[in-house]
C-alpha cells in the first residue's frame, strides 16, 4: 500500500515538473575592421548553425549575450554597429555590402545587438538582452549578421591603428526548459 501512495504522490509532481537548465558557449574572440569613413557601409556576413541545434527536444526561453567592445586605436572614435537577422542572401563564403541608400527591406527587421559609439582607447562591458530573433536564431539553419565599423572622429596624435572594434570574450548565455511529461510511466505502479 506504501509504494501505490508514494507512487500516487510522485506522479502529479513530475507530470506538472520541468527542468531548466543554464548554459554558457564558450567565449569568442574577433574583430570588426573600419569599412567606412564617415557614412556607414554594412557588411551582410551569412553563419551555419550546426544541424543538432535546429532539432533540439528542449524549450529555449531565453538567449543573452555578454562581451567587451574594445577600441585600440588612440586616435579614432569609431560608430560601430551590429545587428542579427533570420533573412539574408549572403553566403558564408560570399559577404554582401551595402550603404544606407541600398539596404535590403529585411534590415528594418534584425535584431540591432549593439550600435554605439566607442572613443580612442576605450573597452565597454556590454550585454545583448533576449528577444524573439535571437530565441529563433538558435534554431535557425543559417543566419545573418550585418554590422559596420565607421570612423566618426579622429583626434591629432601618433599611433591610429590598428583601426578595428574588436569583440572580446563574446559569451552565449542560454536558458532551456526540459520537460518531464512521459515519465510517468517510470514511476507508475508497475514501473516503482
Amino acid at each position: 500500500m506504501n509504494r501505490l501512495a508514494l507512487a500516487l504522490l510522485c506522479l502529479p509532481l513530475v507530470t506538472a515538473c520541468s527542468a531548466e537548465v543554464a548554459l554558457d558557449s564558450d567565449p569568442i574572440s574577433t574583430e570588426i575592421p573600419v569599412n567606412s569613413v564617415i557614412e556607414p557601409t554594412y557588411a551582410e556576413v551569412a553563419i551555419d548553425l550546426p544541424a543538432d541545434t535546429q532539432d533540439l527536444a528542449v524549450l529555449v526561453k531565453e538567449v543573452t549575450a555578454t562581451l567587451t567592445v574594445v577600441n585600440p586605436s588612440n586616435i579614432f572614435t569609431l560608430n560601430a554597429s551590429a545587428c542579427l537577422s533570420l533573412t539574408g542572401t549572403a553566403t558564408p563564403d560570399q559577404p554582401n555590402f551595402y550603404t544606407p541608400r541600398n539596404l535590403p527591406p529585411y534590415f528594418a527587421d534584425c535584431q540591432k545587438l549593439l550600435s554605439a559609439t566607442y572613443g580612442p582607447n576605450s573597452r565597454t562591458d556590454t550585454t545583448i538582452p533576449s528577444s524573439e530573433t535571437f530565441l529563433k536564431a538558435v534554431r535557425q539553419p543559417r543566419i545573418w549578421f550585418i554590422v559596420s565599423n565607421t570612423i566618426s572622429n579622429a583626434t591629432p596624435g601618433p599611433g591610429g591603428l590598428p583601426v578595428v572594434i574588436r569583440l572580446d570574450n563574446a559569451i552565449l548565455h542560454v536558458l532551456v526548459e526540459k520537460n518531464f511529461n512521459g515519465l510517468e510511466g517510470a514511476l507508475g505502479i508497475t514501473g516503482l
